[in-house]
């Protein structure tokens, strides 16, 4: 039995030591999968904003939702690129505003209600986001049955582009409103003194005349100042919020530029020519010119010396079918056949009356507007009127007219339009701009002019070439995968070397190369003297090295040294200076014995206000011209240390003239000070909110 009972005692213990190690092993497991995603969390933090974290999925959705609204705007299926990234910019400085505002604007009370809402929308002084998009183009006027119809049917449009059109006006008009107010409230809280007013209109009414010599710091040896490690180390302590920086870094790179060989422009030239004996013979030239060159057929009109010389006789003297080439030209070869003459005025005068669709007026609208013009037209109605009050074309305020322009200054159904059409019939064509009602006036001499189909073959590199010169881009890169292997092969190797010096963490240009955003994200993620992989840039293959690196926020006293070491120069010559100019001022020596003691000219300066920017031939003198401000008649001042150099003045009049209005002053003073907390508070309250900004991970 005792057997027995030590047995179970033994178990208890065992199963207890079993079900610790358990419980144990699944805290710590679970404490060790919550790191896993905090860290993997954190990894998707696109910024960090008054200590509120921004998910990249958020931002992302905010872009998609933005690039929606431009879509249905521009009445496009795509964004490129450049519009992309500005939609990007737009997304981040929305988040920015929103999130570094709302801890203000809730402890202040700031809102929009309901009513005000409803009242911005539809009441009497409608916003100007909505006065801009609803107003009828033909009377300038907010036009409100529109609005009407537009919100009544937003829920019905089966496209949900109305609603999302309408989501976007919404938000921008309650974010323009609550940060009006906001601003508001800042600049009615800020007040001028009358005391404030009179002091402005003092200090600008006194003005002095006074003479002055100075001694510019260039004309002392450098050799003659002894710096310490201890004068840059005090320097840099009192000094540390001048060398405030953004993160940045300097590439120093090669490219392998991608060109054609001998063998490339041979093939192209062989291709052409296979293609010559079709071009030649062919019934239609312009369908096979669309189909193998690499320029589209352009149906243009030429006349005498509009096209290239190479082939400009030849085409004015040929018969219809005859074909030149093949030559050279824009690095393409190329074979030009003649395809049509035609005799043209050489340039032609009309008006027109543009009707464009609008947010306001449908694409069908715009039509059937345009039809009962043109009918009118047709019945005597007067172009000049009509054109002044319905035409959306800057030409309205001339009656439509566009004056004399030659053929292919306009889109090409306008141009043919133009110079087809007869004087004094009225036409009416659409381009993309919508919709025109057109009549010539008048039209020049008629002269020959000829349509030229090219067949055209760029010469470019082959994918041999691409590859080959690939090969020995990555052969580079392999190799020298070290700083010093990286200089050395670029010397015996003959290449040169590129820079991109203080390249910023969100930059997305470097001259040379096309659209190296992917570059300069990985010199940002890497380490000094780190060397790239092969980067592909259009025609170049690019390979980088990382030269130096410079975190954000207070350079390191070693970068800054030799900025340092230029004004603590300038603060010892002072200091030289200074005691020469105190030495040579003796008691009885008048102003121009010092300057001839010193060896200085006397210069003059007159008219200077304590508000005055800059010294006449000596430039901007702050200190000095404050000095001069507060000196007797006569009276010669204390050496003082300039921006370049040190001065001695003497005042030689001064004068006050009369002051202005007080109170127009005050009023003055305040609208300055009120326009500037418009844009001061709100960036106030950016730098407080601490941002943390981790867009170059992701773009």
């Amino acid at each position: 039995m005792a057997t027995l009972q030590s047995i179970r005692n033994r178990a208890g213990i065992l199963i207890a030591l079993i079900i610790g190690l358990a419980i144990f092993s699944f805290v710590i497991q679970d404490f060790l999968g919550s790191g896993q995603k905090l860290r993997a969390r954190s990894k998707n933090i696109i910024a960090e904003i008054d200590g509120q974290s921004i998910d990249y999925q958020e931002y992302l959705q905010r872009v998609d939702k933005l690039s929606e609204y431009y879509r249905i705007r521009m009445g496009e299926t795509s964004i490129d690129e450049n519009t992309m990234e500005t939609i990007r910019e737009q997304t981040w400085q929305d988040i920015v505003k929103e999130y570094s505002t709302k801890k203000e604007y809730r402890e202040l009370g700031v809102a929009v209600s309901t009513d005000e809402f409803m009242d911005m929308v539809q009441g009497r002084n409608p916003h100007p986001i909505i006065q801009s998009i609803f107003t009828d183009p033909q009377t300038g006027m907010l036009n409100r049955s529109f609005l009407v119809q537009f919100l009544r049917t937003m829920n019905e449009d089966p496209s949900g582009q109305q609603k999302t059109i309408w989501l976007y006006l919404e938000n921008e008009i309650m974010k323009d409103r609550i940060f009006s107010k906001y601003n508001n409230l800042v600049s009615k809280g800020l007040n001028v003194t009358g005391l404030e007013a009179e002091t402005t209109l003092h200090e600008s009414a006194r003005k002095v005349d006074f003479s002055y010599i100075v001694k510019r710091y260039n004309a002392l040896n450098d050799s003659l100042v002894n710096l310490k490690n201890s004068d840059f180390q005090e320097y840099y302590q009192n000094h540390q919020n001048e060398f405030e920086q953004e993160a940045s870094l300097d590439l120093e790179y090669v490219v392998f530029d991608v060109i054609p060989t001998q063998e490339d422009d041979q093939a192209i030239f062989e291709s052409l020519i296979n293609l010559g004996s079709d071009f030649r013979n062919a019934e239609d030239a312009i369908a096979l010119v669309n189909l193998e060159s690499d320029i589209p057929f352009d149906d243009k009109n030429y006349k005498n010396g509009e096209i290239s010389d190479t082939i400009n006789d030849f085409m004015f003297k040929a018969r219809i079918g005859d074909v030149y080439g093949p030559y050279m030209e824009d690095e393409s070869y190329r074979m030009a056949r003649l395809v049509e003459i035609n005799y043209l005025p050489d340039s032609v005068r009309a008006r027109h009356i543009l009707i464009q669709p609008s947010q306001s007026m449908s694409k069908d609208a715009a039509s059937k507007l345009a039809d009962s013009l043109k009918t009118a037209l047709d019945n005597g109605s007067n172009f000049t009127v009509l054109a002044m009050q319905f035409s959306a074309d800057a030409s309205n305020t001339k009656g439509g007219d566009l004056g004399w322009f030659t053929e292919g200054t306009m889109v090409k159904p306008f141009n043919d339009a133009c110079f087809k059409g007869k004087i004094g019939e009225i036409q009416l064509v659409e381009t993309r701009f919508g919709y025109h009602i057109i009549e010539v006036l008048e039209r020049g001499p008629e002269v020959k002019k000829v349509k030229v189909a090219f067949l055209s073959k760029k010469i470019i590199p082959s994918s041999g070439t691409y590859q080959t010169i690939y090969a020995q881009a990555i052969g580079f890169s392999g190799k020298n995968n070290t700083f010093e292997k990286f200089n050395a092969a670029i010397t015996e190797q003959g290449l040169t070397k590129r820079y991109a010096d203080q390249v910023q963490e969100f930059q997305r240009t470097i001259t040379g190369l096309e659209s190296p955003r992917e570059l300069i994200r990985w010199g940002f993620n890497s380490n000094i003297h780190d060397v790239s992989q092969v980067f592909e840039f259009g025609n170049k293959f690019v390979v980088a090295m990382v030269a130096e690196k410079r975190k954000a926020g207070i350079a390191p006293l070693d970068q800054v040294k030799p900025e340092i070491e230029l004004e603590l120069k300038k603060n010892k010559k002072a200091d030289i200076m200074m005691e020469e100019m105190r030495a040579a001022n003796i008691s009885g020596a008048s102003f121009e014995d010092i300057a001839k003691t010193l060896n200085l000219p006397v210069l003059e300066a007159q008219q200077v206000s304590f508000t005055s920017v800059s010294i006449p031939a000596a430039g901007i003198e702050p200190d000095v011209i404050a000095a001069a401000s507060i000196l007797k008649e006569n009276d010669i001042s204390e050496p003082l240390k300039g921006n370049n150099g040190v001065y001695l003045i003497r005042i030689n009049k001064i004068t006050d003239s009369e002051i202005g209005s007080t109170a127009a002053e005050k009023s003055r003073l305040s609208m300055m000070r009120q326009s500037q907390a418009n844009y001061e508070a709100y960036d106030a309250l950016q730098k407080a909110s601490n941002i943390k900004d981790n867009r170059a991970r992701f773009f």
